[in-house]
């Protein structure tokens, strides 16, 4: 099933893809990766969100970047291609 043309597994990749490029990781930072542990912080949050916008062309309520939305890309991707399902 797909989102507004994403599958989730798009959006994955694409939340990792922005933060390898984001916060310099290597080919280690996989879609379950601790984002913290990675060093997200409220600027990257901030550029990533924009990034996804712009790629999906959907802005990501910020009252769903809760701490278990931000726990992984997964779960970053999963809060997102619900957002793009419901709209």
């Amino acid at each position: 099933m797909k989102a507004r043309g994403w599958t989730q597994d798009e959006l994955v990749a694409c939340v990792v893809d922005t933060l390898r490029r984001l916060l310099q990781l290597g080919p280690d930072f996989t879609g379950q990766s601790d984002l913290v542990a990675a060093g997200i912080d409220s600027l990257a949050v901030t550029q990533l969100m924009l990034a996804i916008e712009d790629r999906t062309g959907i802005w990501v309520d910020e009252s769903r970047l809760t701490p278990e939305n931000l726990r992984s890309a997964e779960t970053l991707a999963a809060c997102v291609y619900e957002q793009l399902a419901s709209t």
